[in-house]
């Protein structure tokens, strides 16, 4: 074991997410820095940022410092017949940062369910997430944006008791949904 009052906020940070996920059933997975920037340009509405920090590999193909996580996952985790991979990372990415000019080296922690998918899964990372808010520290608001989500809770009340929920989401109204 490590003596984590040595480190860093970040490092205690990253490494009580890395426990949470072990924890949890989550395995670690390791990546290369590098990823052919194909697999970026095929996927540029998912990255928030557009710009790439690129470079010409010695057999000549072009090559990205990775901006993204999720996408190489995804790409290197082999498919299994009805089977579900969880896995987490800690690794860097490689963006431009609105405040500073340039690109900056961010480190990252975070988590990927791929697979088959279900309710118990999706309910499962969004729990994970309130939990890696709150072994961060601090106050936090978990806000789950997907009307799939919402209609879900909502399928099997009155059309008309729905419709007012639905339309008091949309409007972010609290005391309303009360």
């Amino acid at each position: 074991m490590f003596d984590e009052t040595a480190l860093k906020s970040g490092e205690r940070a990253s490494a009580r997410l890395r426990a949470l996920y072990r924890r949890r059933g989550y395995c670690p997975y390791r990546m290369s820095r590098f990823e052919e920037y194909e697999l970026y340009l095929r996927n540029k509405n998912f990255l928030v940022s557009q710009d790439i920090l690129t470079f010409t590999d010695t057999d000549g193909r072009l090559m990205a410092l990775k901006p993204d996580v999720t996408l190489s996952i995804i790409k290197n985790t082999p498919e299994t017949a009805g089977g579900l991979q969880k896995v987490y990372y800690h690794e860097n990415v490689y963006r431009t940062s609105p405040a500073a000019m340039g690109y900056r080296e961010i480190m990252q922690t975070g988590l990927e369910c791929i697979g088959q998918v279900g309710p118990f899964e999706e309910g499962e990372v969004l729990s994970l997430a309130a939990e890696s808010l709150a072994a961060i520290g601090g106050a936090y608001l978990l806000d789950v944006s997907h009307l799939g989500f919402a209609a879900g809770l909502t399928a099997r009340l009155p059309e008309t008791v729905r419709r007012v929920i639905l339309a008091e989401l949309g409007r972010k109204n609290e005391a309303a949904l009360r």
